[in-house]
This record gives C-alpha cells, structure tokens and sequence, in this order.
C-alpha cells in the first residue's frame, strides 16, 4: 500500500499528477508529490533557491506561518512558542499590508539589487497568524515588484487551497498566478507545484515516499473529481457569503472576516476566546483558535444553511454565557480541556 513514490510509478501516483494539474492556471505544469505541508513548502523553498545562487535571505511576512520543518519554520513568525531555541535561515519581514510592495522595493533598494532575495513566501490567506486576509492590492503589488526584479514568488496555498475560498487557489481571488505554490491538507497529500523549468535536475529534490500511501493518492484524485462534479466551489462562495453575514452578527466579535469557507472573528482578549472554544465544544461545535484571541471557522465545504445557522445559535449562546462576570466551566468538559488551569 505505501511505496517509494520518486522511483516508481503506480497509476495512482500518475493519476493525482494529472487531476492536480487540471486544476492548476498554466502556465504552471508541473507538481512534484510529498507527504506534509512543510515538506511542500520546503520544497519550494529549494527549487527557488537553486534559481538564485547568490541569494541571502528569504522574505515573508509578519504574522506568517509555513510549517514546522526548520525552512518552513525560518519563514513562520505567527508565534515564538513555535521557534524558540530552533536554528533558523536568514529572513527578513515584510507587513501584512498594502505597504507591503513599498518596504519590498526598498528592501531590493538598499541590498543594491533583488540577486540577495532568495525568494518571496505569502500565504493568499494567512491561517494560523489570524485568517488575515489581504487586499487584492497588497496582493498584486507584491506580485509586480516580484516581476519586476525576478524575485520568485512562493503562494502557500497549504490552508487556503483547493477550493477553501471558493476558488481551486486563493491566489485566483486576486488575479495573480505565483511562481511557485505549496498546497496539502484538503489534497490529502501535499505537493509543490511550479513551471517545468523551475524544477532542479534530477537528484536535486526527492522524497522516499512521494505522496506515499496508494490509498491517501487516490483520495486526492477522488476528491478533485468530487468537487467539480458536485460543483463545489461554487457552494463554497455561495455558502461563505452567509457564514460571513452571520458572524458579523454576532454579539462582542471584532474584525469579522472571510473568504470562501475560511472565515474568523476576534474576542476581547484570549481568555475569553478560549472560554467560548471551550464552551462551544461542550455543546457540539468544535471551533479552533487563531492569532491572539481568533477564533477561525472552517466548515466542511458540503455545509448548508441550516448548518450555519445551527453553528451561529451555538457560538452566540456561549459568547453570552461566558461574559457574564464570574462565569466559569462545569461538567465533564473541565476534564476534557482542564479548564480550571487555563479556562477559568
């Protein structure tokens, strides 16, 4: 059921290239199979940089997040719990911001040219660093500089990708095609997609597994096809528009946000977000943080209203409960979560 992916093929491994690659804009071609969302993203990382031989730094932003591999990680800088005593690769930082494109510019300014800048790594939508999504100029202006001055330009699309906004890629949502894009996660694999002609020759990059498991490889066809037979994509944009209506309904949320089904809000302060989490579980809705004192909600992309509205009763009722002075946690959730240490 598992075999060594980069020395043999199987029809499954030949056929997810090919599903992959129906649903990527050209002139991208080709994809390379792996097994993790870091790995996609160190391999894009790689396959630039053996561009860019006189490179010295990479670039990301703030707030970012790409894995935890230590490439992957160099490029993270959402939280210091995730870097702490890691050895890291030279980086600098950009602004999650339309100032963006700006500090870029001044940053090949003062290297004396862009022959420093390994790369450019942007998540289309930031995940864990808050489901921050950027302005379509902040997107396109970064793109232009990166055009501009053949600074190869990194989409991870590890959380965003595959349908979660609405489009296949959340790059589409600003009419930009990346050098170089990571996807993972809804794939059930991963893969570092790019033109032929970025990838290395042959020993340069490898993985043993490659995508690994058969079983894993023909889901991520299965799911493709799923998608567009069902229409998906369009569900999904149909779909987000009234999750984002209802969360900005919702009482002591700040920043209501989303794109496609990947949509968040912001609590006063990360005690209470973590209460409403916790209370939220309690009463079956299963709810992730993000940033500070996110919380971020990524249903699957089958919902339906009724589901959304059931999901809004839920969250509502718990932001209400759990700001009511002296709240605290009971039942078997206590257990669960150990709430009398960090819950209370």
């Amino acid at each position: 059921m598992k075999y060594a992916g980069q020395d043999f093929g199987i029809p499954e491994h030949l056929e997810l290239l090919e599903s992959l690659l129906s649903i990527v804009p050209k002139p991208l071609d080709s994809a390379f199979l792996i097994n993790s969302g870091a790995e996609a993203v160190e391999n894009s990382i790689k396959i630039c940089l053996r561009k860019r031989p006189a490179a010295k730094f990479g670039i990301s932003f703030q707030n970012s997040f790409h894995g935890r591999t230590l490439g992957a990680l160099s490029a993270t800088s959402a939280k210091s719990v995730q870097k702490r005593n890691y050895w890291t690769f030279p980086m600098q930082r950009l602004p999650f911001d339309d100032s963006a494109a700006d500090c870029l510019r001044g940053m090949v300014s003062r290297e004396g040219g862009a022959e420093s800048i390994g790369f450019v790594i942007l998540e289309s939508v930031q995940g864990e660093g808050g489901y921050n999504i950027p302005s379509g100029k902040m997107i396109r202006s970064v793109r232009k500089v990166c055009h501009e001055h053949a600074i190869p330009y990194i989409a991870d699309e590890v959380q965003s990708g595959m349908g979660r906004t609405g489009e296949w890629w959340a790059f589409q949502n600003f009419s930009i095609i990346p050098d170089v894009f990571s996807s993972a996660k809804a794939l059930q694999v991963a893969a570092t997609v790019s033109r032929k002609s970025y990838f290395p020759e042959e020993g340069a990059i490898s993985s043993t597994w490659g995508g690994g498991h058969r079983l894993d490889l023909a889901l991520g066809s299965r799911i493709i096809e799923v998608i567009k037979k069902e229409k998906l994509l369009d569900h999904v944009k149909k779909q987000g528009l009234y999750l984002k209506r209802r969360i900005s309904e919702l009482p002591e949320v700040i920043n209501p946000r989303g794109l496609g089904l990947m949509a968040a809000v912001d609590l006063h302060d990360k005690a209470l977000r973590d209460n409403v989490i916790a209370e939220c579980l309690k009463n079956g809705l299963v709810l992730l943080g993000c940033s500070v004192a996110g919380i971020r909600l990524i249903p699957p992309y089958i919902i339906q209203k009724e589901q959304v509205d059931e999901a809004m009763e839920i969250l509502e009722a718990a932001i209400k409960k759990c700001t009511v002075k002296g709240f605290r946690h009971a039942g078997n959730i206590c257990d669960y979560v150990e709430c009398k240490e960090g819950h209370s």
